[in-house]
């Protein structure tokens, strides 16, 4: 095959056969990777082709739509009769025109929502999107001043007998200490499902489905009194020494811990609810339907396979008639372990159950935003959500990221991302039955490596970071469906745009109210200062660190440095005297900017006491920007040095094992520093 028609095939599937690195110049993308991702692309067994509509059309309320083109008898008059059939029944009738290039035109609607549209010979679903997403202004008004809140770990958090992992009962606690103290929002790190026969799995971001939840979380207190669990744990024949053990330890010991909190679920299971289920439970799993008990299937298949050694770890190379989640075969073993997939039936129904409390706890104690979940780029490809979407992911590739300065052989984040094509062909289930569970629930949701509505990196299973190319998603669709549901669920949301975006993503995304995110660290001029609060982004969420960069403490003090000597992360070249010198100068800059039309006041020493005085700071700092909402992740309202996940690492680090200090103290919010950083953001907020 000669090149030209091998980049022609490319461009057509998407995929960009070049691409513009961070230092300014073009890189090629070379022929072996176009073929290997080519077969990715189109060996799926769906297609977005075909001579008749596709199974959805997303178009804008108030806005003409045309339609893909499809066969279809035009009248005389030069119009194609059309009937619409709105959610709540009501229909209209009309005609459409055609275009000057002879596609159907339908007229502006101007009903938000999922319709249903017969024209010509054809029928799809018309989902019509509002022009923008729910905003912060909509949720929580102004009141005198600019939304505010905090961003917690929810593993990291303590509650009585939690058994060494956070949960949402912990959670719930810590809403209603935020909102006591004046704050309308709190982000919290992702809950998608895992896999609970593999507790060494446990990146938040790397999850085995975004439609359900990681059942670890749960807590069993929404449901159960607590003399039940206390007796399921002497049945277990657990020790409270252990669970004592795992609950004073700084560092989450997740095999193990997972392993006893499944063990006590397990025995309130059993004692309680196998037998006869609640009603409640009952309906829960009704509504839920298929997908969920598909997901249950896959949780007890999984367990099953892994015990014949870790490749029955992949779906992907389980008995060919396993592969398939509408098979006899599955529907036999189903029916076989019955009470097995009944358990994680019940997991998922308590996990569900204990969020929603919680969700419940922030908006009752008086948040204007509430909960703000996170939305994770991807989902292991071995996991539940591929296993029952494989046509709608693209099961053979991975996402990443391209070499720049501080990865420069790229990275590979062993996930993998929905197929463009696969997405169209199915009416774009996979992208809003995602969507939906993550905005479930939820006053906003943040959208990691938010880029990735637009394009993502994607690398061939085997292949170097270096192998892969851009591949394109269809963003006007994507974005529309994002703000039809924010609106429907009447919630925020903040798009994750750290890295390398492209020229217009961000104008496209401000349109639509998809907030990025002005993140203190990032927040340069071009002679590389840090920019004065007043230059802040107006469609950004101002914060002072994510999970992944250092804490206010630990930049200040050099801890960040520090880890990336010892783990020998620093960029290549690079010594760590130059770091350290880097590190004293931008210390002058950030504390000159954070005192920008304040008292003058000598610089902190890099000392603990110092970091204090410095964390204090950027809680005002981020407060009296012009960002509509300002986000204090747990760590810097506390003071805390180290930072909850170092990218670039598996060991030596402790990624996200790290728990929150206070022991059986647990009104975190209500020690003398933490209350009054938090002060100092709510001030600044009303100073704006």
């Amino acid at each position: 095959m000669s090149d030209p028609s091998l980049q022609a095939r490319a461009r057509q599937a998407g995929l960009a056969t070049s691409w513009r690195g961070t230092d300014g110049k073009m890189h090629r993308v070379s022929a072996d990777s176009l073929r290997s991702l080519l077969r990715v692309l189109e060996g799926g067994r769906a297609s977005a082709g075909g001579a008749g509509l596709p199974a959805l059309v997303v178009g804008q309320v108030d806005v003409a739509t045309p339609l893909p083109p499809f066969a279809v008898s035009v009248a005389a008059d030069g119009t194609v009769p059309f009937r619409l059939v709105f959610e709540d029944g009501e229909t209209l009738s009309g005609r459409a025109a055609l275009s000057a290039d002879g596609r159907v035109v339908l007229p502006a609607v101007k009903r938000i929502g999922y319709h249903t549209l017969d024209i010509g010979p054809g029928r799809t679903i018309l989902a019509m999107a509002p022009p923008s997403c729910r905003t912060v202004r909509e949720r929580a008004g102004n009141g005198g001043g600019r939304a505010w809140g905090i961003a917690a770990q929810i593993y990291g958090l303590r509650a009585p007998g939690d058994g060494g992992i956070g949960h949402f009962g912990a959670l719930a606690s810590l809403a209603r200490q935020a909102a006591t103290a004046g704050a309308d929002a709190l982000a919290i790190s992702p809950v998608h499902a895992m896999f609970a026969a593999r507790p060494d799995q446990y990146s938040p971001y790397s999850p085995s489905s975004r439609l359900f939840l990681n059942t670890l979380l749960a807590d069993a207190c929404c449901w159960f009194q607590p003399h039940d669990v206390a007796l399921s744990v002497r049945r277990q024949g657990i020790p409270e020494g252990a669970l004592k053990q795992l609950e004073d330890a700084p560092l989450i010991d997740w095999p193990r811990a997972a392993a006893l909190r499944l063990q006590i679920l397990r025995g309130l299971y059993d004692d309680h609810v196998r037998a006869l289920p609640p009603a409640e439970m009952t309906a829960f799993v009704q509504a839920q339907g298929r997908a969920l008990h598909q997901h249950a299937v896959f949780e007890a298949l999984h367990a099953q396979q892994l015990q014949r050694g870790p490749r029955g770890g992949n779906w992907r190379i389980w008995p060919t008639a396993l592969r398939n989640p509408d098979s006899p075969e599955v529907a036999r073993f189903a029916e076989e372990r019955q009470h097995e997939v009944g358990f994680h039936l019940f997991l998922q129904w308590l996990a569900a159950r204990s969020l929603g409390q919680a969700g419940r706890a922030a908006q009752e104690a008086g948040m204007k935003i509430g909960l703000i979940a996170d939305l994770a780029v991807g989902t292991d490809p071995s996991g539940s959500q591929c296993w029952m979407r494989q046509d709608e992911f693209l099961i053979g590739a991975s996402v990443g990221a391209p070499p720049d300065p501080l990865g420069p052989i790229g990275q590979n984040w062993g996930l993998t991302t929905f197929s463009p094509g696969g997405m169209q062909a199915h009416g774009y289930r996979a992208f809003i039955e995602t969507l939906r569970a993550a905005f479930a629930r939820q006053g906003g949701v943040r959208i990691d490596h938010v880029m990735g509505l637009e394009r993502l990196w994607i690398i061939p299973d085997g292949g170097a970071p270096t192998d892969g190319a851009y591949l394109c998603f269809p963003r006007q669709d994507l974005m529309r469906l994002v703000a039809l549901e924010s609106y429907r669920h009447d919630a925020i949301v903040i798009g994750e745009d750290l890295g390398t975006v492209s020229a217009d993503y961000r104008r496209h995304a401000e349109r639509r109210a998809i907030m990025g995110m002005n993140v203190l660290w990032f927040q340069r001029d071009r002679a590389g200062g840090f920019m004065p609060a007043a230059r802040w982004n107006r469609n950004a969420a101002a914060m002072t660190s994510t999970h992944d960069l250092p804490t206010v403490s630990g930049w200040w003090l050099g801890t960040d440095i520090g880890w990336r000597k010892a783990l020998r992360q620093l960029p290549k070249g690079a010594r760590v005297e130059d770091a350290l010198a880097a590190r004293d100068h931008d210390r002058a800059a950030l504390w000159a900017v954070l005192h920008t039309g304040g008292e003058p006041s000598p610089m902190p020493p890099v000392t603990e006491e110092g970091a204090r005085i410095v964390a204090d700071a950027a809680a005002r700092f981020i407060g009296i920007t012009p960002s509509p909402l300002a986000i204090l992740p747990l760590e810097d309202v506390l003071g805390l040095i180290e930072q909850p996940n170092l990218p670039g690492t598996v060991t030596g680090h402790p990624n996200w094992q790290r728990r929150y200090p206070g022991g059986r103290d647990l009104a975190l919010l209500s020690r003398p520093e933490a209350a009054r950083r938090l002060g100092l953001l709510r001030d600044g907020r009303r100073a704006t």
